[in-house]
């Protein structure tokens, strides 16, 4: 029965995620961005949300820890995991070596907050005391300071005009609306799905990591996962592979806030498991990255960068299912 529950809410966040990100995207071609800045900004965060609801409330609400940081984290493994079908459906070459420079930049910024991230929470399991300012650790400024520079850079070197994705003639006002409806319900879907998250450990042997990640990083991924594919069947690379490196970067960005609802600094209170999740993390952005670099094209439909990441996450997933 919790498995029937759990695939409901996934198909509903699906579903109302991605009317979300289809609200976000009009609303930003009307304020003329390019598709690199309306897949890495607007769908990013838009996309992200089911992050942010789950995250929260596992955290606030339900006092796990690892379902609330294991949902970010997984969600960026999941969501590096999706660039392997969006490679092998491009028709066009390798995926990562059609996107433009500022999306490049996006997965550059990636591994730069993960490794502050990584230091951070190997300084403090060692039982060092980081400078906290009140509940929010110094890292977590740093994570703050590091994606506001990189928005002021995509904002001064984004804005530009065309082609729209999508034509609408309706007011704005409607459009605001809407994408305001969506939001709310995608919040309450996020608190549904912490909840069934909460009801899995609880039934299971399994570990609150193991469940965070896989189980709601992929649940909090598909909203990604539909819209990079709409994208990439849109022949916009630079879209869909906005989306995937901007999510993942906003997705770290979500750790202030985990800050400030648990009162301290959630570095400190990793496990080896979630420990391990983020080193994973680290490594396939890092791997993206040498994608990204890359000028040689693929000879066939698979790619070694894509194709590596994909299998490094697999093989970390099985890791994680060992770790208790």
């Amino acid at each position: 029965m919790i498995w029937i529950e759990f695939f409901v809410c996934a198909l509903l966040l699906t579903f109302f995620a991605y009317n979300l990100c289809k609200e976000g995207v009009i609303i930003s071609e009307k304020t003329h961005l390019t598709e690199g800045v309306i897949g890495m900004f607007f769908l990013a965060i838009a996309t992200s949300f089911p992050e942010i609801v789950t995250s929260s409330s596992s955290v606030f609400s339900l006092g796990r820890i690892g379902l609330g940081y294991g949902d970010i984290v997984g969600s960026i493994i999941v969501n590096s995991m999706i660039l392997f079908g969006l490679d092998y459906f491009y028709n066009k070459g390798r995926v990562l070596a059609r996107v433009s420079d500022l999306t490049k930049l996006t997965g550059f910024f990636v591994p730069i907050v993960v490794m502050a991230v990584l230091v951070a929470a190997g300084i403090r399991t060692l039982g060092i005391n980081l400078l906290s300012f009140g509940k929010v650790g110094s890292e977590s400024l740093i994570i703050v300071v590091v994606y506001f520079v990189y928005l002021r850079i995509i904002r001064r070197r984004g804005n530009t005009e065309h082609k729209s994705v999508h034509k609408t003639d309706e007011p704005f006002w409607k459009i605001w609306s809407k994408f305001a409806i969506f939001l709310i319900i995608v919040m309450f879907l996020g608190m549904w799905m912490a909840l069934i998250g909460d009801k899995i450990v609880s039934v299971t042997t399994l570990s609150q990591t193991f469940i965070g990640t896989l189980v709601l990083g992929t649940a909090t991924s598909l909203p990604e996962i539909i819209v990079s594919f709409v994208a990439i069947k849109a022949a916009s690379a630079d879209m869909a592979v906005g989306n995937i490196l901007g999510s993942n970067l906003f997705d770290i960005c979500i750790i202030p806030f985990l800050d400030l609802l648990c009162g301290r600094p959630i570095l400190g209170m990793l496990t080896n498991g979630q420990m391990l999740a983020t080193v994973l993390v680290f490594i396939l952005s890092g791997l993206t990255v040498l994608g990204l670099l890359s000028r040689k094209d693929r000879p066939g439909r698979f790619s070694w960068d894509t194709g590596g990441i994909f299998g490094l996450g697999l093989v970390g997933f099985v890791f994680l299912y060992f770790i208790r």
